[in-house]
């Protein structure tokens, strides 16, 4: 088996924020695994992808979007991965709207695909940090993304020690805040720290089970169209 294929993306409109920072710390985290991982990194502060218009046209074009701009590179990224880590900051009590904007044409797009209910089979985590530890919004981000990885038929992975994701606090709005906690090595941070951690590890795990059931698998599931977009996937070995 190859290296497991992980996509990061940060969900901040901000460039080298807090939640950029966050993302690249526990990152870091995948080099102690005991299976290699592949990774890429997307920041939706450097991608343009414009709101869902609702017109149907990827219904029509095999799910591909009229929309001239970044997001069909996100989205072949995104379905080559074999885990989705996102990393999103609390705007209003929920996501910011670029990565709603993001879930929001991921969805529509595979809805477009010749088999509804296609099988993606990725793992997708999630770190969220607000402007509070508890009840800052955190939470809402995590519900909102679990809600997405069941619209695209994946398998959402809670960290070990809290129920449905990592939550981080910044203690000020400033995008330096959370090098400052990282600096101090406060209690909460170190808290978001080992939940992130869990989430990368369990992440890659249930990948590499994936990868290493459905290959062995593959005679059976492959007669079941829902699965052909997962081993197209499986055989693009380049351009990931």
């Amino acid at each position: 088996m190859g290296p497991v294929r992980l996509l990061a993306i940060s969900g901040s409109p901000r460039k080298k924020g807090n939640s950029q920072f966050l993302l690249d710390t526990v990152l870091e985290y995948t080099k102690t695994l005991k299976f290699e991982v592949d990774v890429k990194r997307i920041s939706l502060s450097e991608q343009k992808v414009g709101p869902c218009m609702g017109c149907l046209a990827c219904y029509k074009n095999s799910g591909c979007c009229v929309l001239k701009d970044d997001f069909e590179g996100v989205r072949r990224l995104w379905k080559r991965a074999d885990c989705i880590l996102y990393c999103t900051p609390v705007y209003v009590a929920g996501i910011p709207g670029q990565l709603k904007c993001l879930m929001d044409r991921l969805s529509n797009a595979d809805y477009g695909l010749e088999i509804r209910g296609a099988r993606h089979m990725k793992t997708i985590g999630v770190i969220s940090q607000g402007g509070d530890f508890f009840g800052g919004g955190a939470e809402l981000c995590m519900m909102d993304i679990m809600r997405h990885a069941a619209m695209m038929n994946c398998v959402y992975i809670p960290p070990d020690a809290s129920y449905i994701g990592s939550g981080g606090w910044v203690w000020d709005s400033h995008s330096n805040a959370m090098k400052e906690k990282a600096g101090l090595m406060t209690e909460d941070y170190r808290l978001t720290l080992e939940t992130a951690h869990s989430i990368i590890q369990r992440s890659v795990e249930m990948a590499a089970i994936i990868r290493s059931g459905s290959s062995s698998l593959r005679d059976i599931l492959e007669k079941d169209k829902a699965y052909r977009y997962y081993f197209e996937k499986e055989d693009l070995l380049e351009g990931w």
